[in-house]
């Protein structure tokens, strides 16, 4: 529950501190006191927006702080409004977002004001009111009927994509198959463009490699007198001949063996390369054209042949999923028409439901309404179909809920939204409230003008009925009704003071028993707190809520 609402230097507010009790508690005062902050004070917490405007003047921020209790556990939240600056939230202490804080009290308050009652209009807030008024019998098929309509959205949006992007698909899937088809026609290789590039330089300087290498095999063993070769073996036979008569010079003849071998395999490959080294034109122009060919591949699909080579093979991957989409448009449209024909028989389970229910929540809506003195009003909830088909289908089913109300006897009863005044309103919506379950894993609920429009025996009827509520739950109710105010169990007046000499005013909340309440009452009646009647009645009012005057 709300255990305590810290206000500090918000609008006329410099300072106030009220400590809630379980059960019923009000808060009352004059018109322009300033009652409505302490709802406003709400908001803010809740995530309103909020600016320099509701800063106190003179003062450098609006401060509302909140402590919640619950099974031995607290819940401390804040709110700040800097002058000039962002607000900042705060949870147990530490700084978090509003987002969070709204989350963490929607799990622990509920808040109804004016905005609530003109919510009570919408018919998609008298749906949700029907299904929360029976959620035992309405929530498992609401959550069958979820599913199955997610289900058949999702089967359709994918239908719809392959359909939509049908055009698309041809164009790539042809483009994908011109491409691998020009990769695999060129028949690349892997390291090709390497090999291309040497031969090329090879052949486009034949003529000198074929001067340079063939004059270096004449050196080393051509015809004429000085070849090398012919020299080395000359010495090598010589220096042979000498180390058979001197051991010496046996180094000397291993040496010239080895460098005769040497420069004999030196020339082998010289004379290999030379018959290697092809100049032939007409092979160098198609390597050329090869080498360009390859060239035009790799500025279009990477900068190696490797990276070609896999370009086509992801190519083809992409390729056979396209080819796969062309060939699953079939069946998805078929799963598509099995789960929208599967959300349409969950939305008939639910809506047909939903009719069953509705004459017995609207009978019990009746009921409560009877016993906020309204001894003829009758009420009724009408259940209609949106449409036909799938496209009468929403998150919520197919049907349309109406509240029907009638508040004088022999007059049928019409929309809820064409008839309703101000205070039978906020009848119906208190009554409603007593039945529907929504909000009931809260404890705490905060209601604000909840008696607008009310008076007399009804104010007293209203009074019973949130003192019913707050049997349940923690209730707190901003109110001008003494009637209602008599069966609080803790009860805040707020006064508004103003200094003429200071030039200043300010709004101060204080909880009033004893008596200060029977005096507080007695203004509520419109009479001073010495006005023996009106102190009478007061004494009357509370003695008829059983609290103590």
């Amino acid at each position: 529950m709300l255990a305590e609402l810290s206000i500090d230097d918000l609008v006329l507010i410099a300072a106030a501190r009220l400590e809630f009790a379980p059960g019923l508690n009000v808060i009352t005062g004059e018109t322009g006191a300033g009652k409505t902050l302490l709802a406003q004070a709400i908001g803010l917490l809740m995530g309103q927006k909020g600016g320099d405007e509701l800063v106190r003047p003179g003062a450098a921020r609006a401060l509302v702080q909140a402590l919640f209790e619950s099974d031995g556990a607290t819940l401390a939240v804040a709110r700040e409004l800097p002058r000039g600056g962002r607000s900042r939230s705060h949870m147990d202490g530490l700084l978090s977002s509003a987002a969070a804080v709204e989350e963490a009290l929607r799990t622990r308050l509920a808040f109804y004001g004016q905005l609530e009652h003109s919510r009570l209009l919408q018919l998609e807030r008298q749906l949700d009111l029907l299904d929360g008024a029976a959620p035992a019998e309405l929530a498992p098929l609401q959550e069958a009927y979820a599913a199955a309509f997610e289900e058949a959205r999702s089967q359709s949006r994918r239908l719809a994509e392959l359909r939509g992007a049908g055009r698309e698909r041809d164009r790539e899937i042809d483009m994908l198959r011109f491409q691998i088809g020009e990769i695999q026609a060129a028949e690349v290789r892997p390291g090709e463009d390497e090999t291309l590039l040497q031969d090329r330089e090879r052949l486009r300087h034949a003529g000198k490699l074929l001067e340079r290498a063939g004059g270096a095999l004449s050196l080393l063993a051509g015809e004429h007198e000085a070849a090398a070769l012919d020299a080395v073996r000359v010495a090598q036979r010589l220096v042979g001949e000498a180390a058979a008569l001197d051991e010496a010079l046996a180094p000397a003849a291993q040496r010239l063996d080895g460098l005769a071998a040497e420069l004999d395999d030196l020339a082998a490959l010289l004379r290999a390369y030379l018959d290697d080294l092809d100049d032939d034109p007409a092979h160098r122009d198609a390597l050329e054209l090869r080498y360009d060919r390859l060239k035009g591949l790799m500025r279009k699909y990477g900068s190696s042949a490797e990276e070609v080579l896999a370009y086509a093979e992801e190519s083809r991957r992409r390729l056979a999923v396209l080819e796969e989409f062309e060939a699953d448009e079939e069946a998805v449209a078929a799963r598509v028409e099995t789960a929208q024909a599967a959300a349409l028989a969950a939305a008939g389970r639910l809506g047909a439901a939903r009719r069953r229910l509705a004459p017995a929540v609207a009978a019990r809506v009746q009921r409560e309404l009877r016993s906020l003195a309204m001894p003829h009003a009758t009420f009724t909830i009408t259940v209609s179909a949106r449409g036909q088909g799938w496209d009468a289908l929403g998150p919520r089913g197919a049907d349309e809920v109406e509240f029907l109300f009638g508040a004088n006897p022999g007059v049928p009863p019409r929309p809820l939204r064409e008839t309703a005044s101000g205070g039978e309103l906020s009848r119906a919506m208190l009554a409603i409230r007593g039945i529907v379950t929504l909000g009931d894993d809260v404890e705490t609920l905060i209601f604000d003008e909840v008696d607008a429009g009310i008076g007399g025996v009804t104010a007293a009827a209203l009074g019973e009925r949130l003192a019913g509520l707050a049997q349940r739950r923690q209730v707190l109710c901003i109110t001008h009704l003494p009637q209602v105010a008599a069966f609080a169990e803790r009860q805040f007046a707020i006064v508004k003071e103003t200094d003429a000499k200071a030039g200043s005013t300010v709004t101060v909340v204080r909880r009033v028993e004893g008596e200060e309440r029977l005096a507080e009452l007695c203004r509520m009646l419109g009479a001073a707190p010495d006005d023996g009647a009106a102190r009478s009645h007061a004494e009357g009012l509370l003695a008829r809520a059983g609290r103590p005057a």
